[in-house]
């Protein structure tokens, strides 16, 4: 099932996608700059999205820039 979702997608959403799950691998670690580098490489469309916004959110407050 998973190669279905991943042929039925651009490759530029596949890419962004990995972005995202490394900024979540970064969170998780408590790497907050390598995970805001991470979202610096999103399209700026993605930045508008809720569930990206949120972890846009837990990177800056690990960064302490709220």
């Amino acid at each position: 099932m998973r190669g279905i979702i991943i042929k039925s997608i651009s490759a530029e959403d596949v890419q962004a996608v990995r972005h995202l799950q490394a900024v979540e691998g970064y969170l998780d670690l408590e790497m907050f700059q390598e995970a805001e580098e991470e979202l610096q490489e999103l399209d700026p469309h993605w930045l508008t999205l809720e569930p990206v916004l949120r972890l846009q959110s837990r990177v800056y407050a690990g960064l302490h820039r709220l």
